[in-house]
């Protein structure tokens, strides 16, 4: 006969050895993702990557959430609403992606790109459109088309 006792140890272990790779695999998989995970707010954009944009653009990168109202026009009726809108924001791994409508003379679309690890930002990359550019698919079309031109941005932080 088998005594109870002597079979909770080994099923504890069992139990605990599995959950840790679990837990390991969640975050590999995670990492290393082959598909886009999609944010919808403003909220989620990487600080290093919001930082790299101010740098960039020399302003205090102001963005309204996608339903948001934002100034579209060179015309500010209301200068406490941001002249932009987040239309994409997703991340493969540790790639980014983000994509804003700019408004003023000639509304356009700008896409950036990069890659966050940890503390590190690098490969930022830059683009100004008047392609409708709201989706990956689009996105990747458009890359391997070669009609979303993107420029290098020197990261200087401080």
């Amino acid at each position: 006969m088998y005594n109870s006792k002597n079979l909770i140890i080994p099923i504890l272990i069992l139990l605990i050895s599995c959950s840790k790779n679990t837990s390991e695999s969640k975050k590999t998989n995670q990492e290393n993702t082959t598909e886009w995970v999609l944010y919808n707010t403003k909220d989620s954009i990487p600080r290093l990557m919001m930082l790299t944009l101010k740098q960039a653009l020399k302003n205090d990168f102001s963005i309204a959430n996608p339903n948001e109202e934002f100034n579209r026009t060179d015309v500010i009726i209301n200068d406490t609403i941001p002249r932009k809108q987040l239309r994409l924001l997703s991340r493969k791994g540790n790639f980014w992606r983000m994509t804003y409508i700019q408004g003023g003379i000639g509304l356009h679309y700008v896409y950036t790109e990069c890659k966050i690890i940890k503390d590190t930002i690098s490969d930022f990359k830059i683009s100004q459109t008047n392609l409708k550019i709201e989706n990956n698919d689009t996105i990747d079309f458009y890359l391997y088309k070669k009609r979303l031109k993107l420029n290098d941005v020197k990261i200087i932080m401080k």
